[in-house]
Order: C-alpha cells, then sequence, then structure tokens
C-alpha cells in the first residue's frame, strides 16, 4: 500500500512541493496573458522568491492569477498573500512589482511537508485504498467526515490544519480533500461561492468553499464541510458526495473565479449508485431497498426518484397503515408502533426500529 501510494507522489527539490500532474484546472480556464502571469506566480512561491517584478501586467490579472494558483495548488500552503506595488519615477509610472509574504521558512515547510506525508499515509492504511475510483473517493468523504472537526475559530485556511490536525474551516477542508485527490491522480479544484442556508454549524453570513472532481471525463460537486456539519448520531450524510449542479444549488451559491462546469450525471449519487433509489413504488422495492440499507449499516432508509413515487409511499405506509403489514411481510415481525422521518425535500423516508 504505501509502496504503491508513494509512486503517486513525486516530491520535487527545494522545497520539497508536493507535485501530482493533475492540479491545472484553473489554469486552463485562463488567457494566456494570465497563465504568464499564473507560470511566474507560481515559480515565485515554489522558490520563497519575495520579489517579482511583474512589468506592465495590472492588479486584476495578477489577483486572478493568484487565486487560481491557490485553487489549484493546496500543496502551497505557506504563501501568506501579497502586496502589489507601483512605482514611480518623476511621477510617471515606471513599473509594478509583487511582494510576496510567507508565513513559513525553508526549514519550517519541509519539516510540515513530513508531516503531511505521514498523515496521507496513515489515513490510506486505514482505508485500504489509493485507486481513482468512486469508492476511494467515498472512503476518503466517510474518513474526513469520521475523523476531522469544523472549528470556526480555527485561523489557519491552508491543507494543513485538517490533514495534521484534523481540524479546520471550510477553505482548509476544501484544500485538504483537493490535496488527497490529486493525489490518488483524480482531477480536483476548489470551488467558491457561498451557503443559502444555515447547515448545522456552518452559517451563510460567511462565504464558502467546496470542491468538483473528475471521475473519468465526468465532473462531480463535493463538499466534505457541510457534510461534517449536518452528519451527527455516527450518521454520514452523503447528499454532498458526488453531486450534480442542480443538486448542489439548492443549498450552495457559486461565485467562482473561473467558470465551473456544469455536472449533471447522477450514476454516482449515493442512493442511486447503492441501489437504494426508487424510481417507482411497491412494497417489495422499498423493502428490498430499506434491507439492503440496513446491511450497509445506514438503517432502514430509501430515496425516491421522484415526488410521485414518494407520495404513492407515504399514503400506502402510513395514511393506510400498511406499514405494519409491509414489515410483517418483510422481517416476520409483528409491530403496533413505528417511528419513522420523512424528508420531503430529498424524498428520503427512514424507519426507526
Amino acid at each position: 500500500m504505501r509502496k504503491a501510494l508513494l509512486c503517486l507522489l513525486v516530491l520535487l527539490l527545494g522545497l520539497s512541493v508536493f507535485a501530482t500532474g493533475v492540479d491545472t484546472y484553473c489554469y486552463d480556464c485562463l488567457n494566456s496573458t494570465e497563465q504568464l502571469a499564473y507560470s511566474a506566480i507560481y515559480d515565485c512561491l515554489t522558490h520563497l522568491i519575495g520579489v517579482w517584478n511583474c512589468g506592465s501586467l495590472d492588479q486584476s490579472t495578477i489577483q486572478k492569477a493568484y487565486d487560481c494558483i491557490q485553487m489549484d495548488h493546496p500543496e502551497i500552503f505557506w504563501s501568506d498573500g501579497y502586496n502589489y506595488v507601483t512605482s514611480y519615477v518623476n511621477n510617471k509610472i515606471s513599473g509594478h512589482r509583487v511582494e510576496f509574504n510567507y508565513s513559513m521558512r525553508r526549514s519550517e515547510i519541509s519539516k510540515a511537508n513530513g508531516e503531511i506525508e505521514a498523515a496521507l499515509m496513515s489515513m490510506f492504511d486505514e482505508i485500504g485504498r489509493i485507486d481513482a475510483s468512486y469508492e476511494t473517493v467515498k472512503a476518503v468523504y466517510e474518513y474526513m467526515v469520521e475523523n476531522c472537526t469544523y472549528d470556526a475559530l480555527n485561523l489557519d485556511q491552508s491543507m494543513y490544519s485538517v490533514m495534521v490536525n484534523r481540524s479546520g474551516v471550510c477553505a482548509s477542508f476544501a484544500k485538504a480533500f483537493e490535496f488527497i485527490m490529486q493525489c490518488l491522480g483524480i482531477p480536483c479544484t476548489v470551488v467558491n461561492g457561498r451557503l443559502l442556508r444555515s447547515e448545522g454549524s456552518l452559517s451563510t453570513t460567511l462565504g464558502h468553499e467546496w470542491n468538483i472532481i473528475r471521475l473519468g471525463d465526468i465532473w462531480y460537486h463535493v463538499d466534505i464541510t457541510s457534510a461534517l456539519s449536518v452528519s451527527e448520531g455516527g450518521r454520514i450524510d452523503y447528499r454532498f458526495l458526488c453531486a450534480t449542479t442542480d443538486e448542489i444549488l439548492r443549498t450552495h451559491r457559486i461565485d467562482n473565479t473561473v467558470p465551473v462546469p456544469r455536472c449533471e450525471d447522477t450514476s454516482l449519487e449515493f442512493y442511486r449508485y447503492h441501489g437504494l433509489c426508487l424510481d417507482s413504488y411497491s412494497r417489495e422495492a422499498l423493502a428490498s431497498a430499506m434491507l439492503k440499507a440496513m446491511d450497509m449499516g445506514l438503517g432502514p432508509v430509501a430515496k425516491f426518484s421522484g415526488y410521485r413515487a414518494y407520495s404513492e409511499a407515504i399514503d400506502d405506509l402510513f395514511t393506510h397503515e400498511g406499514i405494519f403489514q409491509a414489515i410483517e411481510d418483510a422481517t416476520g415481525f409483528v409491530l403496533s408502533t413505528v417511528g419513522y422521518h420523512l424528508d420531503e425535500e430529498e424524498l428520503l423516508l427512514r424507519l426507526d426500529i
């Protein structure tokens, strides 16, 4: 396992920057001038260069290029912003320069990279997978939700905070997840935006960051922080794993520096992928889905793909009390009462038995 994973990580000399080869999504969205600025800034950041004379490049170009580097390269966690300075000679602009700020020295970066690598190895040893597949993405999603905590007071927005300390805010979670995906060879980048409603400990008053990943030729949204905030009682919320654009826009707004691909494929939506999503209702189909969910450790739960099938289930099971006969037919148990939870927005039905 460790040997195979090490083959996916290439450590460059100098600052030992992790290079994955799949971290160019934002770069590819830029025009040629912006790409020139991106490449120059990337070179400065990876070599701890303090000042770059950027010639006639304007501040908006520099800002866009810098933002895209931050979104493409979570492994550059020591960059702490920059100052854009204009020089004058005889009251005329003579040029511009960028002065970079760094939060770490070279020796500190090397030490931090060692800690990140150790944390990465430990995680993959535990989940036991390193292939570029949906199952691995799901395992990483579950691992982060179960082992990390959201801390609104944590000022470290780099991936280091989550990778090493298993705690952070949305920016650090998005960058950590991106880094892990890139190490697996899965294209991934950060998406900027805002939540449309409060989710658990997350608030709509602040900006929000999450990810898009590409499996095969298809893009999906993944939001670790939202899943972390709403999962409770040992039950993981899978709404934010491989979600479509329509699904993510129910709770998020996208305000990204570069265009985000429209994600339309539903085949990796958790309940559909695992055969727990029903396109039509019958007691037999619902029982089969719930029994399968119980075998997966999820409890008796099922999702409906449309409101018609969902409403037919509610009418049969609860309005006409068919739930008792359905449980007896499926399990042999005779019950006089049963608790249940209905989520009309998500079209989810869960029994509390």
